[in-house]
């Protein structure tokens, strides 16, 4: 079993398949950076309004901030199973953190996985979404009888700040200027693989499984 680095621009579904992998019953470890961010904003704290506001602007948090969340949940992660890193490492100076990390706990380096979409695909996907307040569902506009209210849990749909197609875009552009020194740092040591975004969610999931399983 492989670990991975998932990685993608916002709104290549990522989290989609993740979720799919668990309906496959597949073992797996999950550090989600976005998981764990998310979690915070919740709180009622200076740090909880600091990430709240930055995410709600599309930028990038301290990266020293990021790095030690990560370092954590790596200490803590179930490593028997394969373990899935999900909104880290952003830059290249994170790479070779991970790559250290895993080096120091004798763990086999990741694989970078790109799930690939185009920036006009990210945007009309990320603007028709929908967060439920309640139970943190996502669901698209077009999916629904009324854009009000959770279809599961009655709550109030809301759009996310950075689902706004202004802070999409920069999101995406910060994305694409990243990407391109990390792809090339995988691609060198033979540990990239590409999946395509657009194809129906059974085959994107399909290709993941079989990267993961070697």
């Amino acid at each position: 079993m492989r670990n991975i680095i998932l990685f993608g621009s916002p709104g290549a579904g990522k989290s989609t398949l993740v979720e799919l992998l668990t309906e496959k019953n597949l073992p797996y470890s999950l550090i989600s950076v976005g998981m764990i961010l998310r979690d915070i904003s919740k709180e009622d704290s200076e740090l909880g309004n600091k990430v709240r506001e930055t995410m709600a602007k599309g930028d990038l948090l301290d990266d020293f901030f990021i790095t030690e969340l990560v370092k954590k949940a790596l200490r803590e992660v179930d490593k028997s199973k394969s373990i899935i890193l999900d909104g880290y490492p952003r830059s290249l100076g994170q790479v070779n953190i991970v790559d250290g990390i895993f080096k120091e706990n004798q763990i086999d380096f990741p694989v970078l996985v790109y799930v690939k979409i185009s920036k006009q695909e990210a945007i009309d996907r990320l603007s028709t979404r929908r967060v439920c307040s309640l139970c943190k569902e996502n669901f698209q506009v077009y999916e629904l009888e009324n854009a009000e209210k959770c279809p599961k849990c009655g709550g109030k749909l809301i759009q996310r700040e950075d689902d706004k197609p202004e802070a999409i875009e920069k999101r995406f552009e910060l994305f694409d200027m990243q990407f391109k020194i990390i792809e090339e740092y995988f691609k060198s040591r033979n540990r990239f693989f590409e999946i395509d975004g657009t194809i129906p969610k059974p085959e994107r999931v399909e290709e993941l499984i079989k990267i993961i399983q070697g």
